[in-house]
């Protein structure tokens, strides 16, 4: 079975070759040559096809949080014995993923959002990251206001999806 993973919602397929110091990674059929340097414990040199780049990243379970070129990104091995539909597949309940600080809440209750909207930035293990919309639809919960602290889990934003959305 080929290894999955969803980097920010979308999933890839991602196949590791080694070669001397560097790794290859064949990524949706596209060839692309990594080699990783730890600095301390979440900052690392990545040059990826000869071009060096600063990363941070945080792990929480299977999720790895990656701060790269200004963009957090969402890093998941999908697990390839699951049932496939969980619970909050298309759930619009978005809970925190680890423990933080509300940076910045950009909607209200009430407020209509398209998908992919930028709900909230959030802030964790220095790390900040932006709670998009799954889908369209209303908000019907903020959890936090800016400043506030949270823990692993809990509800920032809940969106109640539009009845055409929630028809399809």
């Amino acid at each position: 079975m080929q290894p999955q993973y969803t980097l920010n919602e979308q999933s890839h397929q991602v196949t590791p070759v080694r070669r001397a110091d560097n790794i290859t990674l064949d990524i949706d059929g596209h060839p692309v040559t990594v080699q990783l340097h730890w600095l301390d414990r979440h900052h690392a040199e990545l040059l990826i096809n000869g071009k060096t780049r600063q990363v941070y990243a945080a792990q929480d379970d299977k999720r790895l949080f990656i701060h790269l070129d200004g963009q957090t990104w969402h890093l998941e091995a999908q697990d390839e014995f699951s049932t496939g539909s969980g619970g909050g597949a298309g759930s619009g309940r978005l809970s925190a993923p680890m423990p933080g600080v509300v940076i910045e809440v950009s909607v209200a209750v009430d407020d209509e959002v398209n998908a992919g909207d930028t709900l909230m930035l959030i802030e964790s293990m220095k790390l900040q990251t932006e709670i998009k919309a799954p889908h369209d639809g209303r908000v019907s919960a903020v959890g936090f206001e800016a400043g506030a602290s949270f823990d692993k889990g809990a509800l920032l934003v809940d969106i109640t999806a539009n009845e055409t959305a929630e028809e399809e």
